[in-house]
């Protein structure tokens, strides 16, 4: 009888329960903290493919092909080729977001849109032949990705959405 109290008040053992209860503990929370960084490294990201679609596109509007709007024609990545004297539109600036890597393309989505009016509101000077697409007009690109989280975690994705407008300088 006095054996089994005596090793019931024994200490042997006991860091090994400790330790197969903390490390899985221990485990999730650094995974959890691993998809956090990832989290945040495609919402930066998605930031920066709207804020370079928009670049692309504020140099390559109407008159950046010698007032001809003649379509950029890009390719999608790994093929991706760049023209210069070309006028930019929404696939090309896809094209052009996608070849930039980084992150799984198949889920950026990039929207491009001439908003017709200058930084103070005026539609005037985006009227006529190029309308939207002339020199001083707004345009705005819209970058949207789809995370996909760790299978552990119970969200399985969550979608980002970034904004940029910049005027057309050429």
């Amino acid at each position: 009888m006095q054996k089994r109290f005596r090793l019931a008040r024994e200490e042997r053992g006991s860091a090994l329960v400790e330790f197969a209860v903390t490390v899985p503990l221990l485990v999730f929370l650094l995974f959890a903290v691993l998809d956090g960084m990832f989290t945040m490294y495609a919402y930066h990201y998605t930031a920066y493919a709207a804020q370079q679609g928009a670049r692309f596109a504020m140099v390559r509007g109407a008159t950046a092909s010698e007032n001809i709007p003649t379509p950029c024609g890009t390719s999608a990545p790994p093929n991706f080729t760049m023209k210069y004297d070309c006028t930019a539109q929404s696939s090309d600036i896809q094209n052009y977001v996608e070849s930039l890597g980084a992150i799984n393309p198949s889920n950026l989505t990039v929207t491009y849109t001439p908003l017709g009016t200058t930084p103070d509101g005026v539609t005037i000077p985006c009227s006529g032949l190029n309308s939207p697409y002339s020199k001083g007009c707004l345009l705005r690109v819209t970058a949207s990705y789809t995370f996909d989280f760790l299978p552990l975690v119970s969200v399985t994705a969550v979608t980002m959405h970034a904004t940029s407008e910049k005027v057309i300088l050429e």
